[in-house]
């Protein structure tokens, strides 16, 4: 059984581990489990969030690993895809940071025209149980992170159990703020909504700086990897 466990800790890609912590605080999700925790009852709402976007996020990751392992194509299929996948998800995340980082700043509240807020804010606002589903959804789209991610696992060629558990610990880091708030709302709920306050405005704050830095190291990362096992290869 030690055996087992320690091959599959050593199986775990390098990219899991980067691009899950690099989607560990993302200022959507916050904003959203803020606003569940403002809830009156924000337990319901943080279980349907998790439950909505898991159920997304693990299917995709399941099935992908296992139409591989099932019928799984040659190494050089998988190791030329991942290469492609690093190389344009590298591209792509330092294209998102440069235009994050010459975007101009928003207006203040005070100097923008009143306009309706967008859907999900008003779902938001007055959040159910049906609209944290949708945002557990919405926020947890399979995005450039985690095709990065599940492009490693594949590549890496693990056995079946290896793949799943490389997947279910990418999304453990992913939802990582959620379920750390339905954790300290059922043990600490008295100190629960004002940590959440402090993270959302530091995050909301320093949302443009945070999102150019994870997005240039990332991105970099990709690409250096990408091109290295290229030249490897």
């Amino acid at each position: 059984m030690a055996r087992t466990a320690d091959a599959l800790v050593s199986d775990v890609s390098l990219d899991v581990l980067v691009l899950g912590l690099a989607s560990v605080v993302r200022p959507t999700s916050v904003a959203a489990v803020y606003a569940f925790l403002a809830a009156p009852s924000p337990r319901p709402l943080l279980v349907a969030y998790l439950t909505a976007g898991l159920a997304l996020s693990l299917t995709v990751g399941v099935i992908a690993v296992t139409v591989v392992h099932v019928s799984p194509p040659p190494p050089t299929v998988t190791s030329t895809a991942r290469v492609i996948v690093d190389i344009a998800c590298g591209v792509a995340c330092l294209g998102g940071a440069l235009y994050y980082g010459l975007r101009s700043p928003r207006d203040p509240p005070a100097a923008r025209p009143d306009r309706e807020p967008s859907a999900m804010r008003r779902r938001l606002s007055r959040p159910t149980v049906r609209s944290a589903s949708v945002a557990g959804v919405v926020t947890h789209l399979p995005g450039v992170f985690y095709l990065a991610a599940l492009a490693a696992i594949v590549a890496s060629r693990p056995g079946l159990t290896g793949g799943l558990v490389q997947v279910g610990l990418y999304n453990l880091l992913w939802y990582a703020v959620p379920l750390t708030a339905l954790a300290s709302w059922v043990w600490h709920p008295e100190t629960t909504r004002e940590n959440a306050a402090r993270l959302t405005a530091s995050v909301q704050a320093h949302r443009k700086s945070l999102m150019v830095v994870v997005l240039v190291l990332v991105g970099l990362y990709l690409l250096i990897t990408g091109i290295h096992e290229l030249t490897a290869g």
